[in-house]
């Protein structure tokens, strides 16, 4: 097999597999339909949410960052040379990567006492974890935001804490990172009923029953 027909194969694979996630997830929200609760699209498009996501990011950012203004006797190299520093940096950042997905993954797994129904992939250029199974709003902010409170806040915090640099950048980086977390959190704090999260765009299907539809509205 050559080169050609190797990209064509991985292709096909690819397309196999979206086609199969896309099918599944119709089933689903075609069987929570069929038990008489209302489906909301709460998604947009994963180049929107890296847009807006960072916009949501920059507050918690802007707060680390000012924080460590403050902070008395900083460190601002933590191996004592600078180049080491960088590359400690960057090798900070790439093992962020797929951690960040890890940690969705070990999240959601907590809160659904297992790990049926993860899936791990590529859209548009951006690496992602997502669950099949639909779950309540906390079970499903349990492995959204797990990435952006321990990596994102807990190596700001270690960064002030210990004075460093060089972790208060690596805890920025993840803050930034989590952005398009963050922006789907805020649909998620208002959203009561069943949360299932979408295949190929980002953010969640909301189902629900009349009453928790009432409720939901109020909110808004």
């Amino acid at each position: 097999m050559n080169g050609k027909e190797k990209r064509r194969a991985k292709e096909e694979a690819r397309e196999a597999a979206r086609k199969e996630r896309a099918e599944n997830f119709a089933r689903q929200c075609e069987q929570l339909c069929a038990q008489g609760l209302s489906m909301r699209d709460k998604t947009l498009s994963v180049r929107s949410a890296q847009r807006l996501g960072f916009l949501s990011s920059v507050p918690f950012a802007a707060a680390a960052i000012v924080g460590f203004v403050f902070v008395p006797n900083k460190v601002f190299l933590l191996t004592g040379n600078f180049f080491a520093d960088i590359a400690l940096f960057f090798f900070l950042v790439a093992a962020s990567i797929p951690v960040h997905e890890g940690l969705h993954a070990l999240g959601w797994a907590a809160a659904n006492g297992s790990f049926r129904g993860l899936r791990f992939g590529v859209a548009e250029g951006s690496p992602y974890c997502a669950c099949t199974r639909p779950m309540r709003r906390w079970k499903y902010l349990a492995g959204l935001l797990a990435p952006f409170v321990l990596l994102g806040a807990g190596l700001s915090a270690a960064g002030l804490g210990a004075r460093s640099l060089l972790l208060l950048a690596g805890g920025v980086f993840n803050i930034v990172c989590a952005g398009g977390d963050l922006l789907v959190a805020f649909r998620a704090f208002g959203s009561r009923g069943l949360l299932l999260d979408h295949p190929e765009r980002c953010g969640f299907v909301l189902f629900c029953g009349q009453t928790e539809k009432s409720a939901d509205e109020a909110e808004i």
